[in-house]
């Protein structure tokens, strides 16, 4: 089972609409995902259309006591989507390994990934995301604060048991007229070398638009350029998944 914690190097770099574009891209091929959100803000569900005002989600029904597959709703004929929902968190940390015993005993269908919307800081979100985590893609903006905070993540990840070779790494808002976007891809390319997505994703008022509008990317304006670079993207770590695994074999 691929579980995939996709979280930024930093907060604002977007992991949170990639996580939401990534598992529609699944749902549009017709096949089955897994989304959950393990952000206190609770936004990914706002990229599915689900209501401002709803508050339901795994963390307040884990905490009540309760069922926290419950919460899962329905995005798609293939999509499943687990919000995080509002809940206190003083004093209710949860053990390091909850998510990856939970997940291990669900019900799902074979070769569904379950894709983990990640916080970008500590948190008892972090923890048991990584904790659960087979792969990590590390999202980092088209800025200079990639290149300074880009290998302490990587050290990070290594400490919790994550080896360089199950972490990938995106370029977003990549603005190409940009002279210190170029500059940075350059950087990093030099230093990840194809453990960096081969395409950014560029900047693109669509994605923010289509947040707004409380619709997948590709639902609002499939023909726009962040929607490609999606496509790219998924295409990109699907055959990557798959090399690992023969590899593994």
């Amino acid at each position: 089972m691929t579980t995939l914690a996709i979280c930024g190097v930093k907060g604002g770099c977007g992991a949170t609409a990639l996580t939401a574009a990534l598992a529609w891209r699944r749902e549009e091929l017709g096949r089955p995902v897994l989304a959950m959100d393990l952000c206190e803000q609770n936004l990914l569900r706002l990229h599915f259309g689900m209501p401002w005002r709803e508050t339901d989600g795994w963390r307040a029904r884990q905490l009540a006591g309760g069922d926290w597959t419950a919460a899962a709703w329905r995005a798609g004929d293939n999509l499943t989507l687990v919000p995080h929902g509002l809940a206190d968190e003083a004093g209710a940390a949860l053990p390091a390994n909850w998510l990856r015993d939970e997940l291990a005993c669900l019900d799902r269908p074979e070769r569904e990934p379950v894709l983990l919307d990640t916080p970008s800081a500590s948190s008892t979100g972090r923890d048991l995301a990584l904790a659960a985590a087979s792969h990590v893609l590390a999202v980092l903006p088209a800025e200079p604060a990639s290149c300074a905070l880009v290998d302490s993540l990587r050290e990070e990840l290594d400490r919790r048991g994550i080896p360089d070779r199950r972490v990938w790494f995106a370029l977003n808002q990549f603005d190409p007229a940009r002279r210190l976007d170029r500059d940075v891809e350059l950087l990093l390319r030099k230093r990840l070398g194809d453990r960096l997505a081969p395409l950014p994703v560029m900047r693109d008022e669509a994605m923010r638009e289509a947040f707004a509008a409380g619709r997948p990317l590709a639902v609002y304006a499939p023909e726009s350029q962040a929607a490609d670079d999606i496509r790219q993207l998924a295409l990109w770590l699907t055959v990557r998944l798959q090399d690992g695994k023969e590899a593994a074999a």
